[in-house]
């Protein structure tokens, strides 16, 4: 199997997935996603839709947006600096 033939497949199973949790009136997430073709991997007979579904996989993984960076705000007071973060309090920390 070509490169190009292996991409098409890979595409083709990323909208079966899709229509399957749209059609299953399932949230349509990454992790939804990744567990439909986890499932159709599962199922499937035929190696190269194996295969297609597992790269999907790893796409849909590869893909996931970083967690959102932390924001520090610096405040000066009149005695001292005050940094608040959007991370908020360590744990175990007072936030009162």
């Amino acid at each position: 199997m070509y490169q190009k033939d292996e991409d098409i497949l890979t595409d083709i199973v990323f909208g079966e997935a899709i229509l399957a949790l749209l059609r299953g009136d399932a949230p349509v997430s990454n992790a939804s996603l990744i567990q439909q073709l986890q499932h159709m991997a599962a199922v499937e007979k035929i190696p190269a839709r194996q295969r297609a579904c597992q790269l999907a996989i790893a796409e849909v993984k590869n893909n996931r947006p970083a967690p959102p960076k932390p924001v520090t705000h610096r405040v000066r007071g009149r005695d001292n600096i005050h940094l608040f973060t959007s991370e908020g309090p360590p744990d175990g920390a007072k936030k009162h």
